[in-house]
């Protein structure tokens, strides 16, 4: 779990300079079920940079 702590964090973080785009994106983001987000951020991350363009540079590196 310390992946998801680490992507927890850096959102938390990085929440006060994310535009509004952005925070759109966080709030569908936050809005799946927890395996749809675990498989998005973690098993699948090229289809998170399709689903998320605004987020990615803050999660996928």
């Amino acid at each position: 779990m310390k992946e998801t702590t680490f992507v927890v964090k850096k959102l938390i973080v990085d929440f006060e300079d994310m535009d509004n785009m952005q925070k759109e994106e966080l709030h569908e983001l936050l809005e799946l079920n927890d395996q749809e987000l675990f498989d998005l951020v973690f098993k699948n991350k090229k289809l998170f940079s399709e689903k998320f363009p605004k987020l990615k540079n803050l999660l996928i590196k």
